[in-house]
């Protein structure tokens, strides 16, 4: 090989062309970096606002990325993953919608469901059901049709409503008669009347067992979805409160169902519970009246809305602190968690 030395300002020229060259397409491979980089998050938070008539949508730092006005009170949701679709109880209106998660719009409406309040999507057998708050009713849709399959009667106020996951069985919770029915999930006949303590709102399943809240009693209680028979409970009681003052709405489990959520309302706290022990864990300040939970997929971060001030409050799952207080529409009412 044979090397040409010229003199030293040739060498350095050549040196410095070199670096240049370089340095420039870096500097091009950077920029186009940075043009395609949008940040990344675990997941977007829908929530509904009753009083605002919209819903807003959130970014897992409690950031809102998109506000929708939707309709007259909307309240339950349920989130048919396989469509991308959200189903949205319009309460006032006596309708739900079903809301496109791809484009953020409305895409069909399904009518004469009045006092929509909460929803349960079972996706197998193309199900939503919804209880109809102020009628002592809940409706039973075949998604794909809009068809009304069944109209179950209920006690007063029915709220909380969820299946188990091969559909053979409907719980519906009834506020005012202080009773959770259950009915065949095939025939629509009812099978049993669970009594719990007082106000029973809303209703998780943990394998056989279903945990329902009892806003007036202060308490979870758990029963055996195959004996029907009440197990356990869980009475909260923290220290300087009354038991008045504890009054648990929503419920909502991990991903590996060994912690469970529980927001303890007029309290202004969410708890922390070992699911296997029936123990509290950690009670955690909140803001004012929490009642809707979501958990983000990765299992990180906790949403908790707060009814009566207006946000959110982000609890991190690793410390168990609150992180940031977001806000929201006007009484925040539900959130689902998308990805």
């Amino acid at each position: 090989m044979k090397l040409n030395v010229g003199n030293g300002s040739s060498r350095t020229h050549t040196c410095s062309t070199f670096w240049l060259f370089y340095w420039r397409v870096g500097l091009y491979s950077l920029l186009v970096l940075l043009t395609l980089y949008k940040p990344v998050h675990a997941a977007t938070a829908v929530i509904s606002n009753e009083r605002s008539g919209d819903l807003v949508f959130m970014d897992d730092t409690g950031k809102t990325i998109n506000r929708v006005p939707l309709c007259s009170r909307p309240r339950g949701m349920a989130q048919h993953k396989s469509l991308s679709t959200l189903y949205v109880a319009c309460s006032d209106d006596g309708k739900v919608i079903e809301f496109d998660l791809t484009t953020n719009q409305a895409k069909r409406t399904y009518t004469d469901i009045p006092g929509a309040m909460s929803l349960a999507v079972h996706e197998p057998s193309d199900r939503l059901v919804v209880s109809n708050e102020g009628y002592a009713t809940t409706t039973v849709l075949k998604i794909s049709t809009g068809e009304i399959l069944a109209l179950l009667p209920t006690g007063l106020e029915p709220d909380g409503v969820t299946l188990n996951d091969d559909g053979s069985l409907i719980f519906i919770a009834s506020e005012n008669a202080g009773i959770v029915h259950v009915f065949d999930g095939l025939t629509y006949e009812p099978i049993k009347r669970l009594i719990t303590n007082l106000r029973p709102r809303r209703l998780a399943l943990r394998d056989k067992e279903l945990w329902v809240s009892s806003e007036m009693g202060s308490r979870v209680e758990i029963f055996d979805t195959t004996t029907f028979e009440k197990i356990d409970e869980i009475i909260f009681a923290p220290k300087g409160f009354r038991a008045e003052q504890l009054t648990p709405v929503d419920i909502l489990f991990d991903h590996t169902k060994t912690h469970a959520f529980v927001a303890l309302g007029s309290a202004n706290h969410l708890v922390i519970v070992d699911a296997e022990k029936r123990k509290v864990l950690k009670y955690i300040l909140v803001g004012h009246r929490p009642w809707g939970l979501g958990l983000t997929p990765d299992g990180q971060r906790l949403f908790v809305l707060n009814g009566l001030s207006d946000d959110v409050t982000i609890i991190n799952l690793k410390t168990r602190r609150p992180v940031i207080t977001s806000r929201t529409g006007l009484v925040p009412h539900s959130v689902e968690m998308i990805n």
